[in-house]
């Protein structure tokens, strides 16, 4: 039986990659890439084994980010395979004492097991002057590469009933979304407060030494340190930490295939919602639908969150740098960022979209009701990201130019974006799916997809940036109101033009459009 389920395993897999030509293309230049960089890992770790003053510490803080990433992103943040989670074999009667094993087993056969096995065995290099230190560096990485996948799958069967809840999957979405934009700020704050690399090196690692998540990965270092009472203590904490998990990853397998989670009973609607403060018009009715999407749908919540994070983040660069100069285009990015985020609106709607076909709303309606929602939304946090940098440091001339070249950035790209949902449309996150969850094959696509619409937002831009450029450098307020004006001007004019083509398109494509997004590509 256990054969059995590793082959449907096997066989499953290979026909993942057998969908469309395109998936394997993705599939074949993603997996080079992650190769590549694996292979530059390796040979940073052979090149520098000589000069590396921290090997054990770099050892234990790498092997623990993975078992922790492991045990947060799949879970929690992009989902996992689910083709063999236990509640699938609920009907067939399977004893767990077999089951379990073989699911365990199954979770190494995939891409994502096989490349952290390849990585930390690539890493583990660093050891390679002293062969007895390099041996059991190779056994700690598999040993640790097992450690993170079983804690994986474990916490995904405890989870599946919570991210089942649209809520709980929402909050852990812009928790976790937040702590990892935030890492690189918050790292770099504890660093620079360091006097030198040893003060957070050494007391992170010694903690984690003695932890699932470093137990095994602190084995050559004390053998290298010839610590060998550390040795022994990790070796047995590390197998106690492995048996226990497997024990509860048993444990928890029998459960999920005699009690699978029930399923999320749907919310009950009351009231109109914001269908009652719009206009009464197809126009306003698009608005409000899109509003809606704003304001509940997680994959807006990416563009949102940025909207708070983008601040934050580059006054952390200016703290370390003393040049608060990029607080000044905080207003322009903001607003590409968010006119951006409507190129996929189409996309977005999946099966929904068919009360646009069915209802026979024009196409200017619809394009004018998504940018009014966008608008809505934009607007207020857009003026404050222009102006107050400006303000905040006593330097008002730079006001009428931040103020046009954050309008037409965020008027053009609107225009732009509604041209390009009703031309283009690829695979994106189904709703109720992970809003970071990429679908597999289509990763070039969408990368040269969304590549070109910001360039040609980048390429109408040209106009305003001049004037922009030159009232920087002169400090001058009379060319920031001649970048003020074109961009008003360059702007409305670009975004009704946007309107109007995106319009013309999207009542000659609506078959099109209907048959792209029912199979989500």
């Amino acid at each position: 039986m256990v054969a059995h389920i590793l082959k449907l395993k096997l066989r499953l897999l290979g026909n993942g990659f057998k969908r469309s030509v395109g998936q394997l293309v993705g599939v074949i230049i993603g997996g080079l890439y992650a190769l590549g960089m694996i292979t530059l890992l390796s040979a940073a770790s052979w090149a520098t084994a000589a000069e590396n003053p921290f090997p054990g510490q770099l050892t234990v803080i790498i092997g623990s980010a993975v078992v922790l990433g492991w045990a947060l992103i799949p879970p929690l943040l992009t989902g996992v395979d689910l083709t063999l989670e236990p509640a699938r074999f609920v009907h067939f009667g399977i004893p767990t004492k077999v089951l379990a094993p073989a699911l365990v087993l199954a979770g190494f056969i995939s891409v994502p097991a096989i490349l952290t096995v390849l990585g930390l065995l690539g890493a583990s290099m660093m050891w390679r002057l002293d062969p007895a230190v390099l041996a059991v560096a190779m056994v700690s990485a598999v040993a640790t590469a097992v450690m993170a996948v079983l804690l994986c799958q474990y916490l995904t069967i405890m989870a599946t009933a919570l991210r089942a809840k649209r809520r709980f999957r929402e909050l852990t979405f812009a928790v976790l979304f937040l702590l990892l934009v935030s890492v690189g700020p918050l790292l770099s704050s504890v660093i620079s407060a360091a006097e030198n690399i040893s003060d957070w090196v050494n007391p992170i690692s010694e903690v984690l030494a003695y932890t699932p998540f470093g137990a095994f990965a602190a084995l050559p270092g004390a053998l290298a340190a010839g610590n060998y009472a550390q040795l022994t203590l990790c070796a047995a904490l590390g197998v106690i930490y492995l048996a226990g998990l497997y024990l509860l990853l048993v444990r928890a397998t029998g459960a999920a295939t005699v009690a699978p989670p029930p399923q999320q009973r749907a919310a009950t609607a009351r009231g109109l919602g914001v269908f009652k403060i719009v206009p009464a018009t197809p126009t306003g009715a698009v608005m409000a639908r899109a509003l809606v999407y704003w304001l509940k749908d997680p994959r807006y919540a990416i563009g949102v969150l940025m909207v708070p994070m983008l601040p934050l983040i580059f006054w952390f660069a200016g703290r370390q740098s003393g040049d608060y100069t990029m607080m000044f285009l905080l207003g322009p990015l903001i607003g590409i960022l968010l006119g951006f985020s409507i190129s996929a609106d189409v996309s977005y709607d999946n099966t929904a979209f068919a009360l646009h076909v069915l209802t026979g709303v024009s196409g200017r309606a619809d394009r004018a009701g998504r940018v009014a929602a966008c608008f809505t939304i934009g607007i207020v946090p857009l003026l404050l990201a222009a102006t107050l940098p400006a303000i905040l440091s006593d330097q008002l001339w730079r006001l009428p130019g931040d103020l046009g070249l954050t309008l037409a950035a965020f008027l053009i790209a609107l225009g732009v974006a509604s041209v390009a949902s009703a031309r283009y449309t690829y695979a994106v996150p189904l709703p109720g799916e992970n809003p970071m969850k990429t679908p597999p094959g289509n990763g070039l696509r969408i990368a040269l997809t969304q590549l070109g619409t910001m360039g040609v937002m980048a390429v109408l831009l040209i106009p305003v940036v001049i004037p922009y450029v030159f009232a920087w450098v002169n400090q001058s307020p009379n060319a920031g109101f001649i970048a003020l004006g074109v961009g008003l001007a360059l702007g409305i004019g670009l975004l009704l033009g946007g309107v109007i083509l995106g319009g013309k398109w999207f009542e000659r494509r609506q078959p099109e459009l209907m048959q792209a997004v029912m199979i989500n590509r």
